[in-house]
């Protein structure tokens, strides 16, 4: 038995893992049952997320999103088809094309955005849950900032 100054058990930390694992699973099912109902891939809903101001160019999402350029210029286009991201020349470098996202890419990136918060495993929480599981996490990692 540990005490209140005592480290936790071997089992009792597997355990925990376990848990976050379990976590992690259930935002990825999440993340792509979202993606699914508005027809995007998992990568096109990153590249959406990732996308605003300043824009990017292909080469720095794909670095954001670890993906071979092929397969950036590949999602850009699916997603230029969709009329959700359009490319503009950059004004310094005419040679390197930024990815803009439309007013309809604003929008559906808005409303990704919303349902994320509205619908995520962490909304059914109670507010006291919620406190009490971000006090928790702030000790393991510092958050990452959400676009607005």
């Amino acid at each position: 038995m540990t005490g209140p100054n005592r480290q936790p058990s071997r089992a009792l930390t597997r355990d925990v893992l376990a848990h976050v694992q379990g976590v992690v699973e259930q935002f990825a099912h999440y993340a792509q049952q979202l993606a699914t109902s508005h027809d995007l891939s998992m990568h096109e809903l990153d590249a959406l997320r990732q996308l605003g101001e300043p824009p990017s160019s292909q080469r720095d999402l794909g670095r954001a999103l670890h993906l071979d350029p092929s397969k950036v210029t590949d999602m850009i286009d699916r997603l230029e088809a969709r009329r959700l991201v359009r490319r503009v020349v950059d004004p310094n470098d005419r040679r390197v094309r930024r990815i803009v996202l439309t007013p309809k890419g604003m929008a559906l990136r808005q409303t990704l955005i919303e349902q994320s918060i509205d619908d995520s495993p962490i909304s059914q929480l109670s507010r006291a849950d919620q406190e009490a599981l971000r006090a928790l996490l702030v000790k393991i990692a510092p958050p990452i900032p959400l676009p607005d």
